[in-house]
């Protein structure tokens, strides 16, 4: 795949999230409980039925909706136990079920309230696939406060958050990360760059600001991001200690010609 053939919003399928994480760490899937049949009508239902739900999420729920183990997407949780509580509380105002869809509860820890993740479905993907999500507290929903984007879709959120706790591995400390500013042809460039030295998209797909990138004769896998109002930024990650720092090192030599405007 070139960089002319990457989506502006490419749906991400369980089936490759799933297969790529077992790749790059063998059983970290094993936990993933999924929610149940009735468990994602009665969801559905609160938010218009059956077709309410972004079907991206829909596949979500019905593979690790309940449990994931481990992983979390947010500070907070995801499990539809968790949501479909939440929703019986009839002791609050809540935001219009029609036009929102709370899919992650914040939790309360040492830096006070965590905000809510919701979907805006007003909002859906042209394909009809996914939606434009956003992240904040229910209660200033409400009152009209501004929200953060941290990601354009559900599927750009799974993709940079997964491959970045299971592939770019934390437990080895902070992958190599670079920043090149926010020029347009930034992403063409650093992609062109990484196609360059073997990295080629996989299962997960790729949107046009979430790319999840692998060079399997490295050992290495890249993600390049857009982030909504944020320098585009590239982290990588080689199985080998060598091999990482031989890319860091081209990344770097390349890295003003990449920011030229």
């Amino acid at each position: 795949m070139n960089w002319s053939e990457i989506p502006a919003a490419a749906p991400v399928a369980m089936t490759g999230l799933l297969a790529f994480m077992e790749r790059w760490k063998p059983r970290s899937t094993k936990d993933f409980r999924a929610a149940s049949a009735d468990q994602i009508r009665l969801l559905a239902e609160r938010h218009g039925g059956s077709e309410a739900l972004p079907p991206v999420y829909r596949e979500f729920l019905a593979t690790m909706g309940e449990a994931m183990g481990p992983w979390r997407l947010t500070r907070g949780t995801t499990s539809i136990s968790s949501l479909l509580e939440d929703a019986r509380e009839t002791d609050r105002e809540r935001a219009d079920p029609s036009r929102y869809l709370k899919f992650a509860i914040g939790e309360d820890d040492y830096n006070g309230r965590q905000p809510d993740d919701f979907f805006d479905l007003a909002r859906p993907t042209q394909d009809g696939t996914d939606a434009f999500v956003f992240r904040l507290q229910e209660e200033r929903l409400l009152r009209g406060s501004g929200a953060e984007h941290p990601f354009p879709t559900f599927s750009d959120l799974l993709r940079a958050v997964l491959v970045t706790k299971v592939a770019l591995d934390l437990e080895r400390g902070s992958p190599p990360f670079f920043t090149f500013g926010r020029h347009p042809d930034v992403m063409a460039r650093t992609f062109g760059l990484l196609a360059n030295l073997g990295f080629t998209t996989t299962e997960l797909a790729a949107s046009t600001t979430t790319i999840p990138l692998e060079a399997r004769g490295r050992g290495a896998v890249a993600l390049l991001r857009n982030p909504i109002d944020r320098d585009v930024s590239l982290r990588v990650r080689a199985r080998g200690d060598a091999e990482e720092r031989r890319l860091v090192e081209i990344i770097a030599d390349h890295r003003a010609e990449l920011m030229q405007v």
